[in-house]
């Protein structure tokens, strides 16, 4: 949603930190409007002033939580790009780290996709997911033309897996918290893994 002041941008953050609050308790398809603006301690009519439907709010979130905000240089000029590609992965597992006790939020999110018939939700992790893929295709490229990954014959494919890689991690994470007694994999292990399998030395 575009938000044009001050004033609805603060409630407009106030809306997805309430959602993400009721849908980690009670999942997507279990909370209502209602609760969420009681959470937010706003009126029911309120929220539907910034989103269409409970669907739509939801499929914002998902930008609000995961958008990758990166001000270092231009991907096809990063000098480092398998590292950068390392930063890109783990930075999206600590943003779910840091979620706490909402972290479940992701769980009811990846489980909600494809359920409703605008799928805004799905779209939104679709989108996500789209543009990660292109951002570490482009410095897989970028690390193929320096010769830091000589098996990358189809860099496309090989972003695909590292974004499965680091989701399912992720997922993993979450799901089985007490796989190993270490807490299991983490995204920089198997995203290491994945670039090793692509030649590079890492």
């Amino acid at each position: 949603m575009r938000v044009t002041s001050p004033k609805r941008e603060a409630r407009y953050r106030q809306l997805l930190q309430a959602a993400l609050k009721i849908f980690a308790r009670d999942g997507i398809d279990g909370a209502s409007v209602s609760d969420i603006a009681e959470a937010a301690g706003v009126a029911k009519g309120s929220v539907y002033l910034y989103f269409d439907s409970k669907e739509a709010l939801a499929g914002d979130l998902v930008r609000f939580l995961f958008a990758f905000d990166d001000d270092g240089p231009r991907l096809s000029d990063e000098p480092e790009p398998l590292k950068r590609v390392l930063a890109f992965c783990e930075s999206h597992e600590q943003r779910v780290r840091n979620l706490g006790e909402d972290s479940a939020v992701v769980l009811h999110m990846l489980g909600h996709i494809g359920k409703s018939s605008g799928d805004q939700l799905g779209h939104g992790i679709r989108q996500l997911l789209a543009e990660s893929r292109f951002a570490i295709q482009v410095l897989l490229r970028n690390a193929m033309n320096k010769g830091q990954l000589p098996a990358c014959e189809d860099c496309g494919r090989g972003a695909a897996v590292v974004v499965a890689a680091m989701y399912g991690t992720i997922h993993q994470e979450l799901s089985m918290p007490a796989l190993s007694p270490n807490g299991g994999l983490r995204v920089r292990d198997t995203v290491r893994t994945v670039l090793r399998g692509l030649g590079a030395s890492i």
